[in-house]
Formats: structure tokens, sequence, C-alpha cells
């Protein structure tokens, strides 16, 4: 009687053997487990700790690592068939799992490549994460955290959040391509595209936006409860794309961030023109995960395919490409491939949409006659609502437009208010919506959206450089130079940010800062010899320095800002109702800017927020 096993080994060895027997299953999960044991997870989980010290997660990630060894070191197979043979779906996933495990690659390992003697007692968890290094916080919510990821020689910094995330909160990483060729990469981000559309008009689904994900497309040594962190989301997908000839696979796994465990792990394998019943299929299940109750209209988004061309869908990837690159070059390869997309599919919406905002912007930006640029952008979105009437994409490019070129605050909001109802999750229309809030004197409301908007995309600069200039504008310089300063950590030494920096240092009373802000921008931009500024600085201090600003911005609105903060109000009274005449004014800038606080009451400025539309004191 002695030598029976106890009730506690008794049941381990249950567990092991159950274990055991599944590890080729990659869609065997802790709940199998739980089932098996009759115990519900909380409860497994405890007892396993108790017992073990390890989660069930662990448990099972663990037996498979083990198993994995074994195999690779008795060559039988290759690491990625050796990844699928022991469970796992993701040969990438299982390549990081078993090193942060084992402390030695698996190619290593099947090539008897021995490393030098060290203690397992370091080896990782690989049910734990890293605690990212965090530096003292600048403000109540936000971290720099100095997670670097080298992507082509640059090293770009992340923010952390230490607010909770929401706990219905996702985002999509970018899709491995694994197909033999390497060829198919567009393939896979149209397809993360695509899931993204469907699941971000989901209410109470706070979903990130691509271009924070896309920082993430090499995650570096970042675990996923890392990248969940700095994101603030509670779930992050992950997945791969795998065509070969006209088949496809579409492997993904669903991660609850907070306990590091895979709660959906599926494998898709089927016929090419498949793959859009697929990502209805992988939105389904997400939201099922997830608890979410969905109405009709969400229902049918989940279920709606934007085009049924693989091929269309490809060429409006690469015009997004080239679009976000905000460039001449860039959006003339744009409007070539959006166009190839329409050929493809002419009732692709998406893709005019994707054209009207290229034109939207060059025409915005200068590249192309402003009322050409208007009148093909307006024209391509009411075609792309024709088609699908839905597109929050389409209802934002024509509220920038009636917003910075027609000055039709009415339209604006209309169309603002309808885009982000359709998608609330569309960061780019938070902040546009914001931008307007600001020109019709609703500060509070605008911090509010920009806020939302940045929530949304956390590692976008220009939302970021942007909040630091509302604060400028508002007078409350410390929470500027912070923000400002968190964007800069986005992009170095970005000319709108090292800009800001002296302006806020100018009124901050920060001489030497300004100053060195200042020289910096030369160095930088050319724009003037940084030694020319230092003697000006010598006889004439700051006031100098914003002089060389004045001759190197002639009858600009950057020129009046700085015969403002001179204090010269009638020149920038001036060139402001030469700039209004000529309708090429920021409209942000005029209303709420700083600067032009004492021109507020001047009739001619007065006469100029009359001729706009605007409200005015």
């Amino acid at each position: 009687m002695e030598n029976q096993p106890s009730m506690d080994d008794q049941f381990l060895n249950k567990i092991y053997q159950h274990i055991e027997d599944n590890l080729d299953n990659e869609h065997y999960s802790v709940a199998d487990l739980s089932r098996h044991a009759g115990l519900s997870r909380s409860m497994l989980h405890r007892k396993l700790i108790k017992l073990t010290g390890k989660s069930a997660t662990f448990l099972i990630t663990e037996k498979r690592l083990t198993r994995a060894k074994v195999l690779l070191e008795s060559d039988v197979a290759t690491a990625a068939e050796i990844a699928y043979k022991v469970g796992f779906s993701s040969p990438s996933y299982f390549n990081k799992v078993f090193k942060n495990y084992f402390q030695e690659s698996p190619g290593d390992v099947r090539k008897g490549v021995k490393l030098p003697l060290q203690s397992h007692s370091h080896h990782h968890s690989v049910a734990q994460h890293v605690t990212p290094r965090k530096i003292s916080p600048l403000n109540s919510l936000i971290l720099i955290a100095f997670l670097a990821i080298v992507s082509a020689g640059t090293g770009m910094y992340y923010l952390i959040r230490k607010d909770k995330p929401v706990e219905k909160s996702i985002a999509i990483l970018p899709f491995d391509d694994l197909s033999s060729d390497r060829n198919s990469q567009y393939l896979a981000d149209g397809i993360v595209e695509d899931l993204l559309n469907r699941i971000s008009q989901i209410n109470g689904l706070k979903v990130i936006s691509r271009t924070s994900s896309e920082m993430f497309r090499d995650k570096g040594n970042k675990s996923v409860p890392d990248i969940a962190e700095i994101l603030g989301v509670s779930y992050v997908l992950e997945g791969t794309v795998q065509r070969e000839g006209n088949n496809i696979r579409i492997s993904i796994q669903l991660i609850d961030a907070k306990r590091d465990d895979h709660v959906l792990s599926k494998k898709y394998d089927r016929k090419l023109d498949e793959v859009f019943k697929i990502q209805s299929e992988i939105s389904n299940q997400i939201a099922t995960e997830l608890s979410l109750v969905l109405t009709d209209r969400q229902k049918n988004a989940l279920e709606q395919d934007k085009t049924k061309n693989l091929k269309a869908l490809e060429y409006y990837q690469m015009g997004r490409f080239q679009s976000n690159k905000r460039w001449i070059e860039g959006y003339n390869k744009s409007i070539e491939y959006y166009e190839k997309a329409i050929e493809e599919d002419p009732e692709y919406g998406l893709a005019y949409a994707g054209l009207a905002d290229t034109y939207h912007l060059m025409a915005l930006q200068g590249w192309m006659d402003k009322k050409e640029g208007k009148d093909k952008a307006v024209e391509l979105a009411l075609k792309a609502l024709e088609l699908d009437p839905d597109l929050a994409e389409a209802h934002t490019v024509l509220a920038s437009l009636y917003t910075y070129i027609d000055w039709n605050w009415e339209k604006s909001e209309k169309e603002f208010l309808q885009a982000i109802k359709l998608n609330p999750n569309y960061s780019t229309a938070r902040f546009y919506y914001s931008c307007l809030l600001c020109i019709t004197g609703r500060p509070d409301k605008a911090r509010e959206h920009i806020n939302k908007a940045m929530e949304l995309d956390p590692l976008s600069f220009v939302m970021r450089n942007y909040s630091g200039l509302y604060y400028y504008n508002q007078g409350q310089f410390k929470e500027a130079l912070t923000e400002n300063k968190l964007s800069q950590d986005l992009i170095k030494d970005h000319e709108w940010a090292v800009r800001l920096d002296f302006e806020i240092y100018y009124h901050l009373g920060m001489e030497e800062e300004a100053f060195e802000s200042f020289k910096l921008y030369g160095r930088l931009f050319k724009r003037y010899d940084p030694a020319v500024a230092e003697k000006v600085y010598e006889k004439e201090g700051l006031n100098g320095l914003v002089r060389v600003w004045i001759k190197t911005w002639p009858n600009s609105l950057m020129e009046a800002r700085m015969q403002a903060m001179l204090g010269e109000y009638e020149k920038a009274l001036d060139i402001l109702e030469k700039l209004c005449s000529d309708r090429n004014i920021d409209p942000v800038e005029l209303t709420t800017g700083y600067d032009f606080r004492n021109l507020h009451d001047n009739p001619g400025y007065i006469s100029i927020m009359k001729a706009m539309g605007l409200p005015h004191e």
C-alpha cells in the first residue's frame, strides 16, 4: 500500500498522458484538457499551480517542446515539419518559443551544435513574458519604452500605455508569407486588410489601426504580451499565409495577451478562390471567442466581400503601400495600382475610395491643381459610395475636402459623423474630425477625438505631433512638450517636431533649449547656416532667431505666426488676409493658433473669420 501512487500523482499521470496523446493535434487546448480532467479551466489552473507550479498552458507547451527536441536530435524531419508534428501551426512561432525555452534554435539542435554549458535554471518560462524596462513617466498615461526594432537600419521606439487595455480589444499583426516563392506578401497583407475592414465595424470592439500593428512586422524579441501592452489591447491575432499554385493555407492564432494563452488556433486548407469565405469564417470566430453581440448590420459586415477578385485585392494593397509614402512618386504609383484594381473589378468600391484619397492628398499638399484634384476626388468618392454606401473611407475623403478646400463646415461634420458611425475604429476619421472641431471652436471635443484616434493608432507620428500642437495652441506648453517628445520617439528629428520644440521652448522662456532646437533645425534641413544663427543669437537673442525664420518662409502662414510671436500683428494680419483670399490657409492654425490669440478682437481678423463662415469673438 505504501508504494501506491497518491491521488495527486494519479491525477498528474492522467494529465500528462492526455497531453502526450494529443501532441500532434494543433487544436488541442487547455479547454480539452479541463474537459478530460472533469474540472473547469480555473479549477484546473489552480490545481496544477499547486501541484507543479506550472499552468496548463505551460505544461502543454513544455511537452510539445520536449518531444520536438527528441525528434530534432534524431534528425527525422525538417524543423518546420517537426513543428507541425508536435502541434504548432506556425513554424516561426515554434522557432521563437523553442529558442526561448532551450536557449538554442531548432536548427542548431538538429545540426548537433553544442552551446556552452549553462544553468537550466535560467530558462525563460514559455508562459511568462518579459516585462519591458520602463522609464519614469512623462505624463499620467504614457511611458517611453526603449524597445527598439531595427528595420532597414532604423531604430523605432514605441510607447507603452499605463492604463488597462479595453477588455474587448484586438490587434491583427502582419501575417507572414510562407509561400515557396515568397511572392505573396501583398496577398498576405491584403488578407489582413480585409479582416480589419470586417471586424472594425463592430461597435464595442476596439481594433488597432494597421499602421500601428505594421510596426511589428518584425517582432524581434518582443512577446505577444509585450506587443499587446504597447498597443493597449487584450487580444492579438497572428497568422501565416502559404500559397502554392491554386491552393492556399491560412493559419491563425488568437491569443489572450493577459494570460499569454491561445484561445483559438486554426488552419484553413482551401482552394484560392475560397479565400474570402475563409475571411468571413475567421471574423465570425473572433466575434464568437470575444463573446461579442452583433447587430444585423455588423453580421452583414463580417460576411460582406469588398471584392471577390484576389488580383484586385493585391493591386489595392500595392496602392495603399505607395500612397502611404506621402510623396509624389508614391502617389503616382498608387494611382496606377488603384486603376489596375478597378480594371480587375469595376465594382470594387474600396479601390475607388483609395484612388479618391490619393487625389485628395495631392490636392491638399500642392502636388496638383487644387480644384482639379478636388473634383476628381469627389467624383471617385461618390462612385465608391454608390457601390458600397458603408465605406467610412469615402465619407472621410469627402469630409476632408469639404473642410480644407470648400470650407463647408456643416457638410464636413455630417460626413465625419457618418464615417465614425459606420466604422468607430477608423482612426483617420476621428483624427480629421478633431481638426474640424478645433476649427469650429470646440477644443474639448477635439481633444476627446484625437485621444481616441491615438488610442486606435498609438504609433502614429502625425497624430501624436498634432496632439502636441493642440496643447501648444491652448497654451499648455509642458503638455505640448511631452507629446512632442513622444512623437520624436516614433520618428527621430522630423521637421515638424523639431520646429515645434523651438516654439514651445520660446514660450516657456527656456532660451538655451530653444537655441539648441534652432541650430538642430538648421543642421538637419539646411534652411539656414547654424553658424550664422549663433551670431544672430549673440546679438539679438531668441527674437533674432525668429526673424531668421521669417526670412526662411516669406509670405507664408509660418511667417504670419512668427510675426505674431514678435508682436507684429498688422504684418501677420496682412499675410493672413492674402492667404485667405487665395484660399491657401490652414483653418486649424488660423482659428486656434496660440500666436494669433491677440488678433481675435482685431476687425481684420474678424472679417477673415466671417469670410470663412467661422465663429468669431
